[in-house]
C-alpha cells in the first residue's frame, strides 16, 4: 500500500488557535493503518492523529492513499478484503457502511464495538454520546462503527447579490418557492452571474437526492429493503425539483467543480453543499463576498427529513495486539479532542456531546455563525440510506444518470421517475 507518513503541523493548528501537539512515534508499541476517503480530509485527520500520538506514544499512526470518494473507498476494502490486506482502520462514508460491515462481518474481517462500549460503561456512553449519533453506525442490532463525521445540506449564499435581488439576507427564504424566485432574481442582475447551483446531476454519491427524498416525507426503499419506494408522490416531488432547478432557478448544468468554483468567484448567488465544506468555501471565498449559510427547506414541514453525511470509523483489525491502541483511538477521533480539531477544519457537525462545551467548540459557534446552521438541522437528520447488496455503487451511478435525463428535459419526469425505480430495482 502507499501510505503518507505523519509529519508536525503545526501551521494548521496555529491558524485555528490551537497549540501546536508535540509529535511522538512508537519506538515500541503497536502500529495502525488507517484509511480514510478524500485527499482534501488529510489535513484535518494528520492533526487529529499527531495529538493522538502525543497523548498515545506506544501507537503509531500511518495513513494509507486517500481514495478520492466514498464509493472509491468502498470498492478498494471490499477488494483488500478479498487479499486480506485490509488496513486496521477504515472511515466509510454511512451510505456504504451498511451493505461493507455486513459482507465484512460475513467474512470475520469486522470487529464489532458492542462489547468495547460496554466495558466502558453506560455513564461514559451518555456523557459522550447522543443515541442518535450512536444509532447511524448501528446496523442489525450491532455497533459496527463510530460516527466520526456528520453533515447535512446547506445553503451557503452570497449577501451582496442577494441585496442587489431585493433579498433580505437576514430572512432568506425557507421554501423552495421563495428560493427559486429569488436565483432567479440573481440570475436577472447579469448575463455573467447564475442565480442557482446544486451538483446532483454530476456529483459523485446520492446524498443529494435523498435528501429531495427525505425533505418530501419519502422513503428509498420499504423497510424489509426489498421494494424501491421513491416511485410515489415524494418521489416525483423530489424529481420535478431537480428540473425546476433549471427552469425557475436558472441553474447552469456546469460540472461540480466548475459550479462551486463559480460561487467562490462571487459570480453564483447560492449554493447548495454539504457543511462539511464550509471551511474551505469560506477560506476560498476570502474577501470576494459576504459568505452568509442557511438551512435547508422541507417541502414536507411535518414528516420532511435531511441524510446525515459523513462517515463513521470502523476497526477492521481482529489482531488481540491492536485491538486496544484501535478502541483507544477510535474514542479518540469521536470524542471532543478530534472532534473539535475535525469541526474546525471543515465544517462538520460533531459527534461528540462534551465537543459542544465551550473549552472545545462552544465559544467557536458563538463567534462563527455560519457553522451553527447544520447544528440546527440535527432534530430532522436521520441515516443515510445505504442500498442493500453489492450493487451500491451502480445503484448511484444509474440514479444519477437518470436525474440528467430529467434536468435536462430529454424525458418527460414522470417517465424518468418510472426509469429510476425500474432500473434501481433491477440492481437490489
Amino acid at each position: 500500500m502507499n501510505r503518507r507518513t505523519l509529519l508536525q503541523s503545526a501551521a494548521g493548528f496555529t491558524a485555528l488557535g490551537l497549540a501546536a501537539p508535540m509529535m511522538a512515534r512508537a519506538q515500541t508499541g503497536v502500529e495502525l493503518s488507517v484509511t480514510h476517503c478524500f485527499p482534501g480530509h488529510d489535513g484535518f485527520h494528520t492533526e487529529i492523529a499527531a495529538a493522538f500520538m502525543a497523548a498515545n506514544p506506544d501507537v503509531m499512526i500511518t495513513f494509507n492513499t486517500s481514495p478520492s470518494t466514498y464509493e472509491e473507498g468502498h470498492s478498494l476494502i471490499l477488494r483488500q478484503a478479498m487479499t486480506n490486506q485490509l488496513p486496521d482502520v477504515y472511515y466509510s462514508g454511512f451510505h456504504l457502511l451498511p451493505p461493507l460491515s455486513r459482507t465484512l462481518t460475513e467474512r470475520g474481517q469486522i470487529t464489532h464495538l458492542d462489547s468495547f462500549i460496554a466495558t466502558e460503561g453506560d455513564a461514559w456512553k451518555a456523557e459522550n454520546y447522543s443515541q442518535r449519533i450512536l444509532d447511524l453506525g448501528n446496523f442489525d442490532g450491532v455497533q459496527m462503527a463510530m460516527p466520526f463525521n456528520t453533515s447535512t445540506p446547506i445553503f451557503y449564499f452570497n449577501e451582496e447579490l442577494v441585496k442587489q435581488a431585493g433579498g433580505d439576507p437576514a430572512n432568506f427564504p425557507d421554501t423552495w418557492e421563495g428560493v427559486f424566485d429569488l436565483a432567479a432574481k440573481i440570475d436577472a442582475l447579469g448575463d455573467d452571474i447564475d442565480g442557482f447551483y446544486m451538483g446532483i446531476h454530476t456529483e459523485a454519491g446520492d446524498w443529494f437526492w435523498q435528501a429531495l427524498v427525505y425533505s418530501n416525507g419519502g422513503e428509498l426503499m420499504d423497510a424489509a429493503e426489498k421494494t424501491v419506494a421513491f416511485g410515489d408522490e415524494s418521489g416525483l416531488a423530489a424529481l420535478t425539483l431537480t428540473k425546476r432547478f433549471v427552469d425557475e432557478a436558472k441553474m447552469n448544468l456546469r460540472e461540480n467543480q466548475q459550479g462551486v468554483q463559480q460561487f467562490y468567484a462571487g459570480k453564483t448567488g447560492i449554493l447548495v453543499q454539504s457543511t462539511a465544506g464550509l471551511r474551505g468555501t469560506t477560506d476560498s471565498v476570502g474577501t470576494n463576498f459576504t459568505l452568509r449559510t442557511a438551512r435547508y427547506p422541507l417541502a414536507d414541514a411535518t414528516n420532511g427529513r435531511l441524510p446525515t453525511g459523513g462517515n463513521a470509523q470502523i476497526i477492521l483489525t481482529t489482531d488481540a495486539a491492536k485491538l486496544d491502541a484501535a478502541w483507544r483511538f477510535s474514542k479518540w477521533v469521536s470524542g471532543p479532542e478530534g472532534q473539535t480539531v475535525a469541526v474546525k477544519f471543515s465544517g462538520y457537525m460533531p459527534t461528540s456531546l462534551i465537543a459542544e462545551q465551550d473549552q472545545y467548540l462552544g465559544t467557536f459557534y458563538k463567534e462563527n455563525p455560519n457553522y451553527t446552521t447544520s447544528v440546527g438541522q440535527i432534530p430532522v437528520a436521520r441515516k443515510w440510506f445505504g442500498y442493500p447488496g453489492k450493487n451500491s455503487n451502480k445503484i448511484i451511478d444509474i440514479q444519477r444518470e437518470n436525474i440528467n435525463l430529467a434536468m435536462r428535459g430529454e424525458m418527460p419526469v414522470a417517465d424518468v421517475l418510472a426509469k429510476m425505480v425500474t432500473d434501481t430495482q433491477g440492481l437490489i
